[in-house]
């Protein structure tokens, strides 16, 4: 195995552990046994070095993930400032529509959801850095439209093509015919793909150099986002604030 290719099993089994433990809201040391197949004594000593270092805390009995991770989360948003353009315009965009508004950009092959407003509707959950898979995702589906075939044939390989609702592209054949789609076209949509009773349409928002910064989507109830809506009224806001955020963040590179 190549030194690229090499991991360290405790790291992972600490992170594994922090997963865990973030998955169940909080998990006793029995909860985190039973969950994770672990030794006793391998298992006390991976908490004890992450609750002395401030990763997780524990009281009554019950672990939770410590308030130390909130500094590297600040940390990972600061490295892009402009993500602070897209939360704002973002806001104003949900402050106009009663639909929700996500920004998400890709990592490591997945979706990593960097700003989520419900507006006026709570159709999802989406957790600010939640992982989701790209492609039942319009922002998703819009990140693997700007990768080559080659690195989009990779994240198939190694994610797979999971299906969440009976809408999901579980075919690669399919999936690029897909792609091509939002190619041309410059948005992508997400019919019911995530999650039942959800439609949302996403397009990219790209920095001064002509990189792709990451995606930005409307997501609302099927009832409300038809393909009349969509065409109508929610293209026009969505490339609107995307036209804004790139305006405002080559204005501060100047």
């Amino acid at each position: 195995m190549t030194d690229e290719g090499r991991t360290f099993t405790t790291t992972e089994t600490s992170f594994a552990v922090v997963h865990a433990i973030e998955d169940a809201g909080g998990a006793t040391f029995t909860d985190l046994r039973s969950e994770l197949d672990l030794p006793k004594s391998t298992l006390y000593y991976h908490l004890n070095t992450l609750e002395k270092l401030g990763y997780v805390v524990q009281e009554d009995g019950v672990y939770q993930l410590g308030l130390r991770f909130l500094s590297h989360a600040e940390h990972a948003k600061r490295k892009e400032r402009a993500f602070d353009v897209v939360r704002s315009e973002a806001r104003d965009l949900a402050d106009r529509i009663p639909e929700e508004i996500s920004f998400a950009t890709a990592e490591n092959g997945r979706l990593v959801v960097v700003y989520h407003n419900i507006g006026g509707s709570a159709m999802t959950d989406f957790g600010i850095g939640q992982y989701l898979y790209l492609h039942a995702t319009a922002n998703g589906k819009v990140l693997l439209a700007e990768m080559p075939e080659s690195r989009v044939d990779e994240i198939v390989d190694r994610w797979g093509l999971p299906a969440l609702t009976e809408n999901t592209i579980t075919d690669r054949a399919v999936l690029k015919t897909e792609l091509d789609a939002v190619r041309e076209r410059g948005y992508a949509v997400n019919d019911e793909e995530q999650r039942e009773g959800l439609r949302s349409v996403g397009a990219k928002i790209t920095k001064p150099d002509g990189s792709v910064l990451g995606a930005l989507a409307i997501d609302g109830a099927t009832y409300r986002m038809t393909e009349e809506q969509i065409e109508a009224q929610t293209i026009g806001e969505l490339f609107n604030t995307i036209d804004q955020i790139e305006t405002k963040i080559e204005e501060e590179q100047r």
